[in-house]
């Protein structure tokens, strides 16, 4: 932007000191007078942005703290009875709930990255999943790994 006012500045230094809003006439009037219009639109620019930079770094932290409250809640839903499984294709992790396990009817739960088949429920896959919360004594649930969440075996 300073480029531009800069290059303005010297036009207009070239149009007073050769006087042409005088010597040329009108045509050097509406000269003068485009080069002020271009000044004034030029500082109009410098003000927004300026101000566009301000909202950037406005609308970056809210996005920071929007990030973080997402963390937080859905962290602790997470934590709440669900299944976690990791896909073996992309490496996705897959959260379901427990009672897919004991369904009747044969279930599959799909990879919302790659489409990959990650479970079903008909006992083909050799993955014992079980909740991610610690069984009620304070024991690690089978399948578990020490970062309580887990384990494809």
């Amino acid at each position: 932007m300073g480029n531009l006012s800069e290059k303005i500045s010297y036009l207009k230094g070239l149009s007073e000191g050769s006087g042409m809003a005088e010597t040329a006439g009108p045509q050097g009037k509406i000269i003068t007078g485009i080069l002020d219009a271009l000044g004034d639109m030029a500082e109009g620019l410098n003000v927004l942005h300026s101000e566009v930079e301000d909202i950037k770094l406005y609308v970056e932290s809210i996005d920071d703290d929007l990030s973080e409250l997402e963390d937080d809640v859905y962290q602790d839903t997470l934590d709440d009875d669900y299944v976690e499984i990791t896909c073996k294709n992309c490496g996705e992790e897959v959260y379901f709930e427990p009672e897919i396990l004991d369904d009747e009817d044969v279930t599959e739960i799909i990879c919302p990255r790659c489409n990959e088949v990650v479970f079903v429920n008909d006992g083909s896959f050799d993955l014992e999943p079980s909740p991610l919360n610690d069984d009620i004594q304070g024991q690690k649930s089978p399948g578990k790994n020490d970062s309580g969440t887990y384990k494809e075996q």
